[in-house]
């Protein structure tokens, strides 16, 4: 069967079968050799693994409590949207702030103007395109190879896959850039049936580069990689593309240049270190000391699939290698092009590579498909919703331990203690994190300093008479240490959690 691009055209097989990828005909029940009652019956599948995979989801945003990193930072972030009312200007601890571009923070503040300021709203957005995700990856399947039942292996195994779904449900960028990231895939495998689809690609992309920036331009690397790879030279200078790669980078620009006409050269310089200290490569044994990272989250995280990502990486690239199969191009490509650039750069945080999940569903359903025999595979994906209910029902009988219980607790201590100008003094276990002033500033409505080192935090107290302080147990009692005995006797205690004290002193009485 012949695929379209341009003038030209060729003829590939699919992944793990002789289907073709990328034809030009509608999906058809006849064609495919299945019935209209079995085609029926693959849709109530598709629709029941997506109810499974909303359950899976959206309950768990009832957790109580945002981490530290980076949850509470875009909350409290998105937090000052709704409350300043200026939608253009990202702000953070009443100061501006430059590093992140703002779509995931619109966001945010929409979430929190639909359902109020509070923890499951911040949650809401990452959720709900990581719902998005899932269903994508379907229909980027079907695309690819026109097989129902890889299509809903590929989903199974996004839904059922333990790292993706915790990231789902942090207030996080990770999982909306995926899915834009995702989204620009599918419109480019669309687009190589109708070129008009190619000027759509610049839709998410711009999105993914409002979302984390320049790593956005990571899936017009993949795009120009495979339009390479599989010799479709004409599409590089298709006007639909280089309309939409227009697109692409135009809608960013209207937001960072108009940051730079409202302050100057310094907002595009905090942004530009910003990304840099994340991707500077350092020297020496210092580049290559977490070069492992990826492979290492993998073996940790990636199970039960792992064996099957292994294998299915190893039939593409025999395939693309072999027979110069498009599909097995495209899925190396996505997969080569975000882990090879990730591993490179300074900070290498497992979730920094969730763009490839869905790729690497796809690779773990292809050897999926060709392990399970026909006539089982009923039988392995009712079985598979039985597990994805069992789960769902111990997700709600046994939820996770709340996070941010100390400064939920401690919050209201201290703004009753505090008047609204006042900044709280937050010191935590004495190495300068700054995890548990972004959950400060994400329950509270005052704003925060940190303390950078017990010398200065006893400084501050020394100094700062009216101040209120929120430190841990044990760096207050090394603080009291360093005081002078007037100074402890007018230490007066305000508020008690687990793990930190909330304090000031008492008027002076001379």
């Amino acid at each position: 069967m012949e695929i379209s691009g341009g003038a030209k055209t060729a003829s590939v097989t699919s992944p793990g079968d002789n289907s073709a990828f990328l034809q030009g005909q509608k999906l058809d029940a006849a064609t495919k050799g299945i019935d209209k009652s079995e085609f029926r019956t693959h849709g109530l599948r598709f629709l029941t693994l997506a109810l499974l995979s909303a359950l899976l989801l959206f309950p768990s945003l009832r957790r109580q409590g945002l981490a530290g990193y980076d949850d509470a930072v875009y909350a409290h972030e998105g937090k000052e949207i709704v409350r300043t009312g200026d939608w253009w200007n990202i702000r953070f601890n009443g100061s501006l702030n430059f590093e992140y571009p703002p779509l995931f923070l619109w966001l945010e503040a929409s979430s929190f103007k639909l359902f109020g300021v509070n923890d499951a709203a911040a949650k809401f957005p990452s959720a709900l395109l990581g719902f998005g995700t899932i269903l994508l990856v379907y229909f980027l399947t079907l695309e690819l190879t026109g097989l129902l039942w890889l299509s809903l292996f590929a989903m199974l195994v996004l839904a059922s896959t333990q790292f993706f779904l915790k990231n789902a449900t942090h207030a996080m960028t990770d999982v909306p850039f995926t899915f834009f990231f995702t989204l620009a895939i599918f419109l480019y495998v669309k687009g190589l049936k109708s070129e008009r689809y190619l000027a759509l690609v610049g839709l998410p992309v711009a999105l993914a580069l409002l979302t984390r920036s320049v790593i956005g331009l990571l899936a017009i690397g993949i795009i120009a990689a495979h339009l390479v790879l599989t010799k479709r030279f004409k599409l590089l200078c298709s006007p639909w593309l280089i309309s939409g790669l227009g697109f692409a980078v135009a809608v960013p620009s209207v937001w960072y240049l108009s940051q730079y006409q409202l302050h100057g050269p310094a907002s595009f310089a905090s942004h530009l270190r910003f990304v840099t200290s994340k991707i500077y490569v350092g020297s020496g044994a210092a580049r290559w000391s977490s070069i492992l990272n990826y492979p290492e989250a993998l073996l940790k995280y990636y199970w039960p699939w792992l064996p099957f990502l292994v294998a299915g990486l190893f039939i593409e690239i025999r395939a693309m290698v072999r027979q110069r199969n498009e599909a097995a191009s495209l899925l190396i490509a996505w997969v080569f092009l975000v882990l090879v650039p990730f591993s490179l750069v300074q900070t290498r945080y497992p979730r920094y590579i969730m763009p490839v999940f869905p790729a690497f569903s796809i690779l773990a359903a292809i050897a999926l498909d060709r392990s399970i025999p026909t006539a089982h595979r009923k039988t392995f994906f009712n079985s598979a919703c039985v597990v994805g209910c069992l789960a769902i029902g111990l997700t709600l009988l046994f939820p996770p331990k709340a996070r941010a219980s100390d400064m939920i607790e401690l919050v209201p201590v201290a703004e009753a203690n505090s008047s609204p100008q006042q900044r709280v003094i937050i010191y935590s276990y004495e190495d300068g994190r700054s995890d548990y002033l972004n959950q400060f500033l994400w329950y509270s409505s005052r704003y925060a300093e940190l303390a950078p080192d017990l010398s200065d935090l006893a400084a501050k107290l020394t100094r700062n008479e009216k101040s209120i302080f929120i430190v841990d147990n044990h760096s207050y009692g090394k603080l009291l240490q360093r005081a002078s005995p007037e100074t402890l006797l007018r230490v007066r205690i305000l508020g008690q959690s687990e793990n930190f004290l909330c304090f000031r002193l008492s008027p002076s009485t001379i």
